[in-house]
């Protein structure tokens, strides 16, 4: 017993001495200035934020990466050009002016002192250049030692600073892809011009005329308000789910040499051009590849002037890809009701015409008399308000037209025309009806929508008619 206590003094005696050389090593002795000590590194407008117009980040064995400001926004400008997160990139100045010196070192070669090279210093782990328009400041960055502190150097300067490790850990370790902005799309909404959606379903092209969009392709149509709106907000937040490669050599390997679809929005920028305002196109397109594995949909993609292959969700490509029938709009005509002066009817039992006087409506076919307003309130309702229960895009059926419904303004000219067919019904049951205004959408609608389409379902004989 005696002799496994006096091994187990021996033991500890030695793991003693082996932990003091360890400290040893690590924390280098060099001069301490107590003056210094637990003091702000940097004097009080050494670093001016608010005119920082480029920060230099270089690390030991990678390429530099240089960050350039405009206003408010952070872009990287090298090795390519990426959007950044402001807030991401404003975090270096911030937190190096509030880097704190907790000790001060001289490497002048004394007894005790260590190299730069022992600290880490020569080479720098890593080097940070913030530059303004009338000077810059580097900081270089050496290896972290015990107790949270790491070494820094400013300039060119012998001073070695012992520091926090909170700078440390942004500008030496964390990745640099942490800080790029994932939106796709940048500033795109309501005030984009043009919108194409192509995958194996086929092309969508949206384009908005002044304040009004419509469906181009693959028909021309009115678009659904909603589903619009649905569609611009989901380009406006749509984020990528990670940033996977950067500047890939081969495209084929994520299926972005030969596309499964693309999404492009274009946007009229306006931009001062030798003292001139101008407009011109700004396009931004997101090409989306293959599959990223078994078990999910998410897919590669690539945004297209930056060479870096990303990852896009499912739910992100669900709502830029969709049906064009999920966006043609519901409403038979994009008239507005209080704009028709006049409806003429041409029914199964002719044409006929009625007319808006002040609060009333007539029929001037008819002697003039009055119709209920009712009844052509519904009628307008139907519409230009009642959304169908389903859509297909075809060819209009005109073997089975049953009505055609014309809307003319105050000038007298035709606003639009709203052709009705009816399919065959089951027994005595009416079959559902389809309108359509010349755009081959079929909206169809229950036989339980009202259309009255004769005189008599206005009250009005045919003996009055004039």
């Amino acid at each position: 017993m005696h002799v496994r206590s006096t091994v187990i003094l021996c033991l500890i005696a030695v793991l003693g001495v082996i932990a003091a050389i360890v400290v040893h090593r690590r924390e280098p002795a060099g001069e301490i200035r107590a003056a210094d000590a637990m003091r702000p590194l940097l004097d009080p407008g050494a670093l001016p934020v608010a005119e920082l117009k480029r920060i230099t980040l270089k690390r030991a064995g990678e390429d530099a990466f240089i960050f350039a400001r405009d206003g408010a926004t952070w872009r990287q400008v090298e090795p390519f050009a990426h959007p950044m997160q402001a807030r991401s990139v404003d975090l270096l100045p911030t937190l190096a002016g509030e880097v704190v010196v907790v000790d001060t070192l001289e490497t002048d070669g004394g007894e005790d002192a260590l190299s730069p090279a022992m600290l880490g210093l020569d080479p720098p782990r890593a080097e940070l250049i913030f530059a303004w328009p009338d000077g810059s400041l580097t900081m270089r960055f050496g290896r972290r030692g015990i107790a949270g502190r790491a070494y820094l150097r400013l300039g060119d300067a012998e001073t070695v600073y012992v520091v926090r490790q909170d700078l440390h850990e942004r500008a030496v370790d964390m990745d640099v892809k942490e800080w790029r902005d994932r939106a796709i799309f940048h500033d795109v909404g309501v005030d984009s011009d043009r919108i194409e959606l192509s995958s194996a379903g086929g092309e969508i092209v949206l384009a908005r005329e002044e304040r009004r969009w419509k469906m181009l392709q693959p028909v021309p149509s009115r678009l659904d308000e909603a589903a619009r709106d649905e569609l611009l907000s989901a380009l406006g937040r749509a984020r990528s789910g990670g940033f996977i490669l950067d500047q890939p050599e081969d495209l084929s390997r994520f299926g972005l040499a030969s596309p499964a679809g693309m999404v492009a929005v274009t946007t009229m920028r306006r931009l001062e051009e030798g003292g001139e305002v101008v407009q011109r196109p700004d396009t931004q397109r997101l090409i989306v590849g293959a599959r990223i594995g078994v078990g999910t949909q998410d897919r590669f993609g690539m945004i297209e002037g930056r060479p870096v292959v990303v990852r896009i969700g499912e739910a992100v490509l669900r709502a830029f890809f969709r049906q064009p029938a999920e966006l043609v709009s519901r409403v038979a005509s994009g008239v507005v009701a209080a704009d028709v002066k006049t409806i003429r009817i041409d029914g199964p039992a002719g044409q006929f015409r009625l007319q808006r006087e002040m609060e009333r409506w007539i029929a001037p076919d008819h002697e003039d008399r009055d119709v209920p307003r009712d009844m052509v309130d519904e009628l307008l309702s139907a519409l230009t308000e009642a959304r169908a229960e389903q859509i297909e895009l075809a060819p209009y059926p005109r073997e089975l037209e049953v009505a055609t419904i014309t809307f003319l303004g105050f000038d007298a000219r035709p606003m639009d025309t709203v052709r009705i067919a009816q399919l065959p019904g089951a027994g005595d049951e009416p079959g559902a009806l389809i309108l359509e205004n010349g755009d081959n959408v079929l909206r169809i609608h229950t036989a339980e929508l009202s259309l009255p389409l004769t005189p008599e379902a206005f009250g009005l004989d045919v003996q009055s008619a004039g």
